[in-house]
């Protein structure tokens, strides 16, 4: 199976950089995501920011009034939507990532993919089997 197979069933969830750190737990919330693209006025993606990236920065002192842009992570983890699941897996684990954005052959953000994603799907291929 490739990872393009287990995009239909992934939110692709963008924010601004000057969103509101309230604003964000709010939409994941709402959502049922732990994970979003952070874009700049132009909509390009310049990071990422998880729930518990956010709650950390709380804990560390940050105000829910801030922007998103404070406490992103600037380093977007990328991975193509060819790739086999087990790769994606073997991927994950080994750079200690829980979310990656798949992208197309032109680099276009497709989805976000979870560790959990991947591993159900595989478990899921492998009773089929």
């Amino acid at each position: 199976m490739k990872l393009k197979d287990l995009l239909n069933n992934t939110k692709l969830v963008k924010v601004n950089s000057k969103t509101r750190l309230s604003e964000v737990l709010e939409l994941m919330s709402s959502q049922g995501i732990n994970f979003t693209l952070v874009v700049n006025d132009k909509g390009e993606i310049v990071g990422v920011v998880t729930k518990n990236v956010i709650l950390r920065s709380l804990i560390n002192g940050i105000k829910l009034d801030e922007s998103v842009s404070k406490v992103m992570i600037n380093s977007v983890r990328t991975i193509s939507c060819d790739e086999d699941l087990l790769d994606v897996f073997i991927f994950m684990v080994k750079n200690n990532i829980n979310h990656l954005l798949a992208i197309d052959n032109n680099g276009k953000a497709l989805g976000v993919v979870s560790l959990r994603d991947v591993l159900y799907a595989i478990n899921k291929e492998c009773e089929l089997s």
